[in-house]
């Protein structure tokens, strides 16, 4: 029998609100359909599975969620003579096709047209995150689903109108993040999310949005960033790194060796580690297309002497391998059975698992700083300019596609360069 409910999904233990969903169970196994509402735990009723009276607009809410239940309801209904035949994933795709069938019954096709001001957000953001992933480019898919969660929290878990969203409604949210104890760069990658979304949603002709509604740039609000300050370690914290005994083929001895790959690779992309292939690896270099660029006009393609510190590392991940193997087994388990989608939601785990390991092994150096992805690629950028290589050369070698972001790199360099000089001055 299915079962069909609202829960919030606790799973990112890290946060204090959490995603609604409603949950379809058929045949032992589950699919969950996205709801635009994310929740704090003291606001839900998890017995009556409903909002507490103290929510936003909880009366509205309520009767959101009735709505939505009311559909699945009726699918279960026409589909009850052959229910048993179908997988989970046909009955939520069923329940979703009935909610959309619903949303529009209830404004009313020929209605909807003359009303202005109806497009809203998370309902438009759907198309695009649609439209993301149909071309795999499952990160901006995801950041801009991110991007529109944050906005709909904000605004009590209604999804606004998009016409809504001014210049003073965009101040009111920074305040409100940044309030929570949010970076002010968090923030700001968000919005970029946001101003995409606004840029395709003018363009789009069946839409009522005009140049006159956006609320960005020169007239409106502008997006802030705040320099944060590139961590690294000196090459004396490498040193020890590579003296760590763990044992091989250990959790911790694998991400030992990702790391110091990361490092001596010039700062390695863990992404393009993770895809990449025994075949890249030709007369003792590395030849590689960057995955981040495969879709701009600057693909980045590196052609890289393979040092000797890590010859031993690709020998072991390499023994017995085919060209079209995968170098590392990040992503061997699914890269042959599994659709992109799925792969990129693998890979995004297990980045964050690597970063968590490298915390356990930063914690047995004793070490100040966390180490991470980012850290690998800024010690070896700073270790560069320790000695003497130019910034230029040095943002080639990371891959930068442009002066900008490789001057921010070695801004906070720079200012410790004078600290140290002002002391020789003082003392």
């Amino acid at each position: 029998m299915a079962k069909i409910f609202f829960f919030l999904d606790t799973r990112n233990k890290k946060s204090d609100t959490f995603p609604l969903v409603q949950r379809v169970s058929h045949q032992r196994k589950r699919k969950d359909i996205k709801t635009p509402y994310i929740v704090s735990p003291n606001l839900w009723n998890e017995k009556g599975r409903k909002f507490k009276s103290s929510f936003p607009n909880s009366v509205r809410a309520n009767a959101f969620l009735t709505d939505r239940m009311k559909a699945a309801d009726d699918v279960l209904i026409e589909c009850e003579s052959f229910l048993k035949s179908m997988s989970v994933e046909q009955l939520a795709s069923l329940i979703e096709d009935k909610i959309e069938e619903y949303a529009n019954k209830k404004i009313g096709n020929k209605v909807r047209h003359k009303i202005n001001n109806i497009t809203r957000l998370y309902e438009y953001g759907k198309i695009v995150i649609k439209r993301y992933r149909e071309a795999k480019r499952f990160g901006m898919a995801d950041a801009i689903e991110d991007a529109i969660r944050m906005v709909v929290t904000f605004n009590g878990g209604e999804d606004p109108l998009i016409t809504e969203i001014d210049e003073t409604f965009l101040e009111n949210l920074e305040a409100y993040y940044l309030n929570k104890g949010n970076s002010l760069n968090g923030l700001g990658v968000r919005l970029r999310s946001i101003r995409r979304v606004f840029n395709l949603v003018i363009k789009d002709a069946n839409t009522e949005l005009k140049q006159e509604h956006y609320p960005f740039g020169k007239n409106g609000y502008s997006i802030k960033q705040q320099r944060t300050k590139k961590r690294a370690v000196g090459l004396d914290v490498i040193e020890k790194i590579q003296q760590l005994d763990y044992p091989e083929g250990s959790s911790l001895w694998h991400h030992k060796n990702y790391f110091l790959f990361n490092f001596y690779m010039r700062g390695m992309n863990f992404m393009d580690m993770a895809y990449l292939k025994v075949g890249a690896i030709k007369k003792g270099r590395l030849q590689y297309k960057r995955r981040k660029t495969k879709r701009g006009n600057n693909v980045r393609e590196f052609d890289i002497l393979i040092p000797n510190e890590i010859k031993k590392i690709l020998r072991f991940y390499t023994s017995e391998k085919s060209k079209g193997d995968l170098v590392f087994p990040i992503l061997q388990d699914v890269i042959h059975t599994e659709s992109e989608e799925r792969i990129h939601e693998v890979y995004s785990s297990r980045l964050r698992n690597h970063n968590r390991r490298l915390k356990t092994i930063s914690k047995e150096l004793e070490l100040d700083t966390n180490l991470t992805t980012y850290v690998a690629r800024h010690t070896f950028a700073t270790a560069g300019i320790r000695k003497g290589v130019s910034k230029a050369q040095v943002g080639d070698m990371l891959g930068h596609t442009n002066y900008y972001t490789t001057e921010a790199y070695f801004a906070d360099f720079e200012n410790a360069v004078l600290d140290e000089a002002a002391d020789k001055i003082f003392s």
